[in-house]
């Protein structure tokens, strides 16, 4: 299909690009000859390939960023839909690649760190772009600016997905979710797309065979120096490592998390690089420093961009900070001097450096609130009113919709009605006739009892008292046994009735039937931490503020990125065990504090295994505690001595005295 000359106000000048569905042509302003954009012109006609087109164009007005293209106009001009995208004059950094092979780390570094950026941007606003590749960056020519581009299979997490087994992207770049099913494409898999970008960057390579489907990861990640690539500092394939992961709560909690780290690895290069090439210092250093910023956690891992992003930078500040043997020095001269009498003096300038290694000790609270269901228990009233009940389906009663749940507080809750479960029903205890039969009398209204004895003689002067003739009714002979002669008499229970009023249904004859359940509430609280070696971590919460970086609620159950990390994984199971048939969570909430700690190894002299010392550096507040190995011993004995002789010369001069 022939694509028309002009469009909207933009005449066509040539075909720049074209995708499977769609050209991209060099447009004109008509009227403002020096405006130059990209027309993207949809040459397919399927249904959903039109949806898929305004799907791209919707999402692509929602992210303004400096390294994302920007959308100018979206409409239609039959036969075609189009867009009108910002035009980018240069190539795409798959062009980039071929023509050069490979880049050097510091230019890899720099398109890496912008993609990053636009990639975060769009994972902020839910959007997963699902299809990052070399094509689908463009480097500017005079800037060198790179820009993401090509929103065509993005996603919107908070919107429906048409097909959910295909597999789309672009073959070499796909991750191992890919394969999967296409809403099992996350985040994540954009950051496992951008690993791949950075290793064909550095090596001209892709890690892995192109395909259509997903590679065969079980092949182990090829390294640079396998690849020929000779020069770079060897934690760059760390960072591919992780960047890479198969597992998706492996790699960054962010694209910006690897760029930073990369920067890191890129700039310690530089100064060792400058070390080695620039003029050699007098004396050789006698031991190798081995330094690391923070170690990699779960934490960031999994949590990067919901985490409390000023805590977490002051954190890894402070980590890059104390890789100087510099600031370390003045730290520990500091704290001998605390105590000059008992700690050695000058503690800072002895050491020698030999490790320096950062952790960040998180902190896990997790709150629960369990809402309790008893099972449903019958209850009926006496249908007084003859009510009309509505015709309802009945519920279960986990369907019911109780006060909602806002805060952790315990709540005795009550008793329901459960809807759709009222009835009319026939009391079973009359019958439906409102009355029940006396069981003593059998509804004849009298009893057999033996006559009444005679009454005996009155006393010798006494007034006799005057029988009262008992009437037919009352007592009728019925049969003589022997002596004791059996009469009818009324039955004393109903009063000679033959039955009473039904008390179950009070004479209505029918009942009201309803199902009911009782529900409560009750806060639990769960709690664990880190677990570092020789670490006492509720020592260390004690004497250090835990900075909080976050805290997130849920309701109806857990976030399900809260299980990768593995302290937490165990709250979750203990506070999913107290669940059953009648308990269910109404809310959670994971709140998670840190408190940094740096481990530090030196030597005062002597560089054998046994002559090393480590410390800890705790908390943002720099502390260091108590260490007996580093007492003046010196000092320490002197002062003993000078105090037993103090204690000789007080009890002589007292001996004296009392003489």
């Amino acid at each position: 299909m022939r694509v028309l000359a002009q469009i909207g106000n933009y005449t066509l000048e040539r075909e720049i690009g074209r995708g499977a569905s769609s050209e991209v042509w060099l447009g004109r302003h008509a009227q403002l000859p020096d405006l130059l954009v990209a027309v993207k012109v949809l040459v397919a006609d399927e249904r959903e390939a039109v949806q898929r087109f305004q799907r791209e164009a919707a999402i692509a007005a929602r992210l303004r960023h400096a390294r994302i293209v920007r959308i100018l106009d979206h409409g239609y001009i039959q036969p075609f839909h189009y867009t009108v995208l910002e035009y980018i004059n240069g190539d795409s950094l798959r062009q980039v690649i071929e023509r050069r092979h490979r880049l050097p780390l510091a230019e890899a570094l720099a398109i890496f760190s912008q993609v990053a950026e636009a990639l975060d941007y769009a994972h902020v606003l839910n959007v997963i772009h699902r299809d990052i590749s070399a094509a689908n960056i463009l480097i500017e020519e005079q800037s060198g600016r790179a820009l993401l581009t090509d929103f065509g299979i993005a996603r919107d997490t908070g919107q429906p997905i048409t097909v959910t087994r295909a597999i789309m992207g672009t073959p070499g770049y796909l991750s191992p979710e890919h394969a999967q099913s296409a809403t099992s494409v996350t985040r994540f898999s954009d950051i496992f797309g951008l690993g791949i970008i950075l290793y064909q960057m550095l090596s001209g390579e892709l890690p892995w065979p192109e395909t259509t489907e997903s590679p065969n990861f079980s092949t182990p990640l090829p390294l640079l120096r396998e690849r020929g690539v000779e020069g770079l500092p060897a934690d760059v394939d760390r960072v591919l490592a992780t960047l890479l992961a198969l597992d998706p709560a492996q790699r960054y909690a962010s694209a910006v998390a690897a760029a930073e780290d990369l920067r890191r690895i890129v700039q310690r290069h530089a100064v060792e690089t400058q070390v080695v090439l620039g003029t050699a210092p007098a004396a050789p250093k006698p031991v190798e420093v081995h330094s690391d910023g923070i170690e990699s956690n779960q934490v960031e891992t999994i949590l990067g961009l919901n985490l409390v992003q000023p805590i977490l930078e002051q954190a890894h500040q402070r980590a890059e900070a104390l890789r100087d043997p510099a600031v370390i020095a003045t730290l520990l001269d500091a704290w001998s001097a605390q105590d000059r009498l008992r700690r050695r003096p000058l503690l800072g300038r002895l050491a020698r450096l030999h490790k320096v290694v950062s952790h960040n000790v998180y902190f896990y609270r997790l709150r629960v609130l369990y809402e309790h269901r008893a099972s449903t228990e019958d209850i009926e009233e006496p249908d007084r009113k003859a009510q009309v009940f509505p015709l309802e389906p009945e519920l279960e009663r986990w369907a019911v919709t109780l006060p909602a749940a806002e805060q952790f507080t315990d709540e005795p809750g009550g008793r329901l009605n459960l809807p759709g479960s009222t009835r009319v029903v026939v009391c079973k205890d009359c019958v439906g006739k409102g009355a029940v039969i006396c069981p003593r009398c059998q509804g004849r209204q009298r009893i057999a009892a033996p006559r009444p004895a005679p009454a005996r003689p009155a006393p010798e002067g006494a007034t006799p008292v005057r029988a009262a003739t008992p009437t037919r009714a009352a007592a009728v002979p019925i049969a003589r046994n022997g002596t004791n002669e059996q009469v009818l008499v009324p039955c004393p229970d109903c009063a000679g009735r033959g039955g009473s009023t039904c008390t179950r249904c009070t004479g209505i004859g029918r009942l009201v039937l309803r199902k009911t359940f009782r529900w409560s509430r009750q806060v639990q609280l769960f709690a664990a931490q880190d677990d570092l070696p020789a670490l006492n971590e509720r020592w260390l919460a004690r004497v250090c503020k835990a900075e909080p970086i976050y805290c997130e609620r849920q309701k109806g159950g857990m976030r399900p990125e809260w299980s990768h990390i593995n302290p937490v994984s165990a709250l979750l199971n203990a506070a999913e065990a107290r669940c059953n048939e009648a308990t269910r969570i109404a809310i959670s909430e994971l709140s998670i504090t840190l408190i940094p700690v740096t481990n530090i190894v030196f030597d005062l002299g002597k560089t054998g295994d046994a002559d090393l010392y480590k410390l800890a550096i705790y908390g943002f507040e720099q502390l260091i505690p108590p260490d007996w190995r580093f007492f003046n011993w010196e000092r320490v004995t002197f002062s003993c001595i000078v105090a037993f002789l103090l204690v000789i010369v007080v009890i002589l001069f007292a001996g004296t005295f009392v003489h």
